[in-house]
């Protein structure tokens, strides 16, 4: 049985980041897109349908938040996996949706990046809360 590539959605303004991901993931048989703040990411979401989206949070013309909004406003049904340097940030508080399954801390490593992932673009997964203090998908903890 043949399954198609999962597409995932890549969001960072910082392009060494933004691409060390999408290149890590595209050499895993995910297929990636990328976009370098918010705007960008909500502007592929009007033409483009994704298994996954990964955000930084403090992003540039529209952050995170206001990102993740808009999806839900839009009744957006992409899971998402939320990144930050800043754990303390009170953002992270306002960010209720369910389509969020996981929050990595940066910086994180490659491996609990990919297992996140992977669990993440798997169904019937539901979200637990990891060791370091990362949510993550149900089976990884």
């Amino acid at each position: 049985m043949i399954t198609a590539k999962k597409k995932v959605l890549v969001v960072d303004d910082e392009r060494s980041i933004r691409q060390l991901l999408a290149d890590f993931l595209s050499n895993r048989g995910f297929e990636v897109s990328i976009a370098k703040n918010g705007q960008e990411s909500l502007d592929q979401l009007e033409t483009n349908t994704f298994d996954l989206v990964i955000t930084e949070i403090d992003l540039s013309r529209v952050d995170g938040v206001q990102m993740l909004k808009q999806m839900e406003k839009a009744r957006r049904k992409e899971r998402v996996i939320v990144m930050t340097a800043d754990p303390t940030d009170h953002r992270l508080l306002k960010i209720q949706t369910p389509h969020v399954v996981s929050r990595l801390n940066k910086p994180f490593r490659m491996d609990n990046f990919l297992d996140t992932v992977i669990a993440a673009t798997s169904n019937g997964e539901t979200p637990s809360i990891g060791k370091d203090g990362n949510r993550i998908m149900e089976g990884l903890a």
